[in-house]
């Protein structure tokens, strides 16, 4: 989709087509109207858009290439490469890329003990995620823009200790993690004033706090640690007029109530290998809007892309009335995707009706 365009929707059937930008589509419908087509979004990993562009047989934009209608800039950007698939970031943790070339791994934690003594959190301002919206704002004006601050609060914190390390110290050095989470969260406000400054629509937070079978800690201990500085985190961005969106990966659907009390505008990437993504959008149609759907780990690897499009034209019949839906898949696309199942998605979505 061209920078600027604008693609014909209707709202509910038998109301005249209105002509919305990509941002006012997403916009549209995270305020639960209906519209049509259905805003979507395609995110890849780096093997998987190596994969797209050998196919294509060109080096383009995401964007252009799927007709996306989001447009995001990252914290995860512009780390320094301290040697070769290394990479440092802003909190000063390095990350091996060499085989997870998307997120990578740690190396080695930097709160060797339960203090924070010594240690100096990153000012807000030395990330250049202000550029990267400037950019995507010029690129794509008329898409819905959003700031993602990665390792929000739970991933960021065990980055800094080690998973076993943190998981330890909730039980035994309560008063050190809710201090780290604060400092954490006080970070993301500056990130997020910065961005809120620059003219994005959305603050999108990542972090994931599950397994496939349930949270990584209890529910009262998520309660405890994670929601207090989350909700902060999330008022920041609704006193700012954005709206809020949230990756957690995982079985995390007992959170919902507490998510939406917090400030949460839009779950991502509701799964539907791990959750009932139809009971849970009856539940909360109208209070919750969901983006995903469409299975990483079963349709899109091993299906067919008549699978791909028979799975895709469900969602899109079954999640979308009354608005509060994203279409995409349950997570960026891996590298064990097939290319040919990525175009039929991509050809399923930007040849919707727009009745």
């Amino acid at each position: 989709m061209p920078p600027g365009s604008r693609v014909p929707h209707t709202r509910t059937k038998g109301i005249p087509p209105l002509t919305l930008t990509p941002r006012e589509a997403v916009q549209t419908v995270l305020q639960h109207r209906d519209v049509r087509p259905v805003p979507y979004c395609i995110k890849f990993t780096v093997e998987s858009w190596e994969h797209m562009q050998q196919a294509l047989g060109k080096r383009v934009d995401p964007v252009e290439a799927t007709g996306s209608y989001v447009v995001a800039a990252h914290t995860n950007h512009g780390w320094a490469e301290v040697r070769p698939g290394f990479f440092r970031d802003w909190f000063g943790v390095v990350w091996n890329r060499t085989v997870d070339r998307t997120l990578g791994v740690v190396t080695s934690p930097l709160l060797t003990s339960p203090s924070l003594a010594g240690f100096r959190f990153p000012d807000p301002e030395s990330v250049p995620i202000d550029r990267e919206i400037q950019h995507n704002l010029a690129r794509h004006p008329d898409h819905f823009q959003m700031a993602s601050i990665g390792f929000a609060l739970f991933e960021r914190a065990w980055a800094l200790t080690g998973m076993e390390d943190l998981m330890v110290y909730f039980l035994t050095e309560p008063d050190f993690v809710h201090d780290l989470l604060e400092r954490i969260a006080e970070f993301n406000i500056g990130i997020i004033r910065r961005a809120a400054a620059c003219g994005v629509d959305a603050i999108h937070f990542g972090d994931d706090w599950a397994s496939q079978n349930g949270l990584m800690i209890s529910p009262d201990l998520w309660r405890t640690f994670i929601l207090p500085p989350f909700a902060r985190m999330c008022a920041a961005a609704r006193q700012a007029g954005l709206f809020v969106s949230l990756h957690s990966c995982g079985k995390v659907e007992s959170l919902f109530p507490d998510l939406i009390t917090a400030g949460v505008h839009v779950f991502d990437p509701f799964q539907p290998e791990v959750m009932d993504i139809w009971q849970l959008r009856d539940r909360y149609r109208g209070a919750l809007s969901f983006w995903g759907g469409l299975s990483l780990q079963r349709t899109l690897p091993f299906g067919t892309p008549d699978d791909v499009e028979r799975e895709t034209r469900s969602l899109l019949t079954g999640m979308a009335p009354g608005g509060g839906y994203i279409a995409a898949p349950s997570h960026a696309m891996t590298g064990d995707v097939p290319v040919p199942n990525i175009l039929r998605l991509i050809d399923v979505l930007r040849s919707q009706p727009t009745t």
